[in-house]
């Protein structure tokens, strides 16, 4: 069977190097994100592809562990997953957050304050959204720390191949799940069974992981925007309503926090023009070609928010936690304005992190009263 996309988009491409399809324009994006006959059960195929067998056999945990997540679920099984945790992560839920997201990010502006390096990205960035998440999943760990559980997690979902990267991710799994044990927002799932008790525990590793590296990569990547910039500078600090919210969305389109996501080619067919085999990796751009764009300042109107990148992805698998990370960043530009409303870049300010998939900062040097330079 042949199925055919609109003929003014750029077709599917194989790219030898990375042994993957690749799709770079949004427009097939959102076909290929939207498609049954692509799968998200990367981790996986991932598996079987780059870990040796003594290796899958030795983390047969791990690699269950990341199966379970219901972002690697297709189908009826991934909406009977996801609804419930859809339900809890509605708009309303989120609002209500609010003040809790206020209070913590005034701790974190302390955090920086009294850090004499002033470095945004363990104190704000991470300090935020460990907090937060912590505070959702019910988890008592401080953010450095769980900020390492996902690093380690997300370290090895990009390289199974390296014993080293399973051998760390095997004991954060395993560190997780005690954590998780107590706490609260497990009582609601079944838990009568090993198999869903294995089910729980890595639904709520998901959604503690899925809130850290990404929001933490939004919250750096718009600080660095607005203190490199004096007019989105002065924006934030006027607060005029809606112009907050349109830069974070302006970040997310052109400084996206994760670059791309993998699907699996589900059966043989023809797709594009391109002939499929199952079993075919595809690496999904979100970026499209606004990565690391300096422009900033053509910000959109709320409205359009929703129809303007894919950086939450796509259809049945849009991030349920898309407005809290939205929220999180806007709530720390704002308070951030007011606390510090002369901080400035400091002297070599910027060093980002080495991984290529998530673009995040690992540190961010701030002049918190200084003399603004650029």
């Amino acid at each position: 069977m042949t199925e055919l996309v609109r003929d003014d988009v750029r077709g599917m491409m194989w790219d030898d190097g990375l042994e993957c399809w690749v799709v770079s324009d949004p427009a097939l994006a959102r076909v290929v994100l939207n498609h049954q006959g692509f799968s998200s059960q990367t981790s996986k195929r991932l598996g079987e592809l780059y870990m040796t067998e003594e290796a899958r056999r030795e983390h047969r945990d791990l690699t269950e562990f990341l199966r379970l997540w219901f972002v690697h679920t297709d189908g009826e099984e991934h909406i009977a997953l996801r609804k419930p945790l859809q339900r809890m992560f509605s708009a309303s839920f989120t609002r209500s957050l609010g003040p809790r997201v206020d209070a913590i990010v005034d701790a974190c502006l302390d955090d920086l304050a009294a850090d004499g390096r002033h470095d945004a990205v363990p104190a704000v960035a991470e300090g935020v959204s460990g907090r937060v998440m912590g505070h959702i999943v019910g988890v008592a760990r401080e953010p450095a720390v769980l900020h390492t559980w996902s690093k380690t997690l997300s370290g090895f979902i990009a390289a199974m191949y390296r014993r080293d990267h399973a051998r760390s991710a095997h004991r954060v799994m395993l560190e997780m799940a005690e954590a998780l044990e107590l706490s609260p927002a497990l009582q609601g799932f079944p838990r009568d069974t090993p198999e869903d008790r294995a089910r729980a525990t890595a639904t709520w590793a998901m959604i503690l992981f899925g809130g850290l590296e990404t929001t933490a990569s939004l919250i750096g990547s718009c600080l660095l925007a607005v203190l490199d910039d004096p007019v989105l500078w002065e924006r934030v600090r006027a607060d005029r309503p809606g112009e907050v919210e349109s830069l974070v969305e302006s970040v997310l389109e052109k400084r996206p926090p994760l670059r791309n996501v993998g699907r699996v080619v589900a059966r043989d067919f023809e797709f594009d023009g391109a002939s499929l085999r199952a079993g075919d990796l595809v690496l999904v751009s979100l970026a499209g070609g606004g990565l690391f764009d300096t422009d900033l300042s053509d910000l959109p109107p709320v409205v359009e928010h929703a129809d303007r990148h894919l950086v939450f992805g796509h259809g049945v698998h849009y991030c349920i936690g898309a407005p809290l990370a939205r929220l999180e960043a806007a709530t720390v530009l704002r308070r951030f304005a007011r606390r510090f409303p002369d901080a400035a870049l400091a002297e070599n300010a910027v060093e980002w992190g080495p991984n290529l998939a998530y673009v995040g900062l690992d540190h961010l040097f701030l002049d918190l009263d200084g003399d603004r330079t650029s």
